[in-house]
């Protein structure tokens, strides 16, 4: 009889012990409805960023390369944004591009790439 009265005292403690925390977990966190929730996640530091949508970022990157979106479409524009990232990594590693289609420059750069890793090793 002990041993039963004494769980259901223990329970009953741990209970009051976990009710008691919650009003202070809830005022520590910040508050964001649930539909803040699904177009934010969380960055550095447990802070909470938004989301960026890929447009954004291609025409971040746009402003970034020079390229004017004025009158293109969106897949358009990421074509010459990943254009120009393959320029400018080719002109880093020292391959000549003029004169090169996209896939020719692809394979050069992972071919300079690779022989840069081989030479590491």
């Amino acid at each position: 009889m002990k041993k039963k009265t004494m769980s259901y005292v223990m329970s009953g403690a741990l209970s009051i012990s976990i009710l008691s925390l919650s009003p202070s977990i809830s005022a520590a966190s910040p508050v964001v409805s649930k539909s803040q929730t699904a177009s934010y996640k969380y960055g550095e530091n447990n802070q909470i960023k938004p989301i960026r949508s890929f447009s954004d970022i291609i025409l971040e990157q746009a402003e970034d390369f020079g390229i004017d979106p004025e009158g293109k479409d969106f897949e358009t524009l990421a074509g010459e944004v990943r254009q120009a990232k393959l320029i400018r990594q080719a002109d880093h590693l020292g391959i000549v591009t003029s004169g090169k289609d996209l896939e020719t420059l692809r394979d050069d750069i992972r071919n300079a790439q690779r022989a840069a890793k081989e030479k590491n090793e």
